[in-house]
């Protein structure tokens, strides 16, 4: 059987700029490892994922992560809103300030609720964005399939 590329989407709220800041370097390595990435910005509108077999949910988390952590109530009904997330994995990551605090445990809520196989998740301190950044990329490739 001939090796054909996996489909992968990475879905942000990006308020502040943040999350996108993680987006190339995770784009880059998850298409070394064999994934077609595709970006999207929930401040871009709607989305419906296109043979997408899992996607990578991220928020940031502002000053000590306890009364702005994500998911935003906003960044959760787009995020529910989307048709056949219970057929893909999610992965989540977030940006944090100060501390993560529950954020990840937050987003990965959000996954299984919406009826998602999880994947993994990684928090990157926004003062370092390459802390632990194959984390993610290393678990897709050894569980998307």
């Amino acid at each position: 059987m001939p090796f054909e590329p996996i489909p992968l989407l990475i879905l942000i709220d990006d308020t502040r700029s943040w999350c996108i800041k993680v987006v190339p370097q995770l784009q880059d390595m998850l298409e070394k490892r064999g994934f077609i990435v595709d970006t999207h910005r929930m401040q871009d509108g709607p989305i419906t994922l296109n043979g997408h077999r899992a996607v990578l949910l991220g928020a940031p988390t502002f000053g000590l992560g306890i009364n702005e952590r994500p998911p935003t109530d906003e960044f959760a009904s787009y995020v529910e809103a989307i048709d056949g997330l219970d057929e893909v994995q999610i992965g989540v990551f977030t940006v944090y300030a100060l501390r993560p605090g529950d954020a990840l445990h937050r987003l990965k809520g959000l996954a299984l609720r919406v009826g998602a196989r999880f994947i993994a998740w990684n928090a990157y301190p926004r003062w370092d964005l390459t802390r632990g950044s194959h984390i993610l990329p290393a678990e897709c490739m050894v569980r998307v399939r």
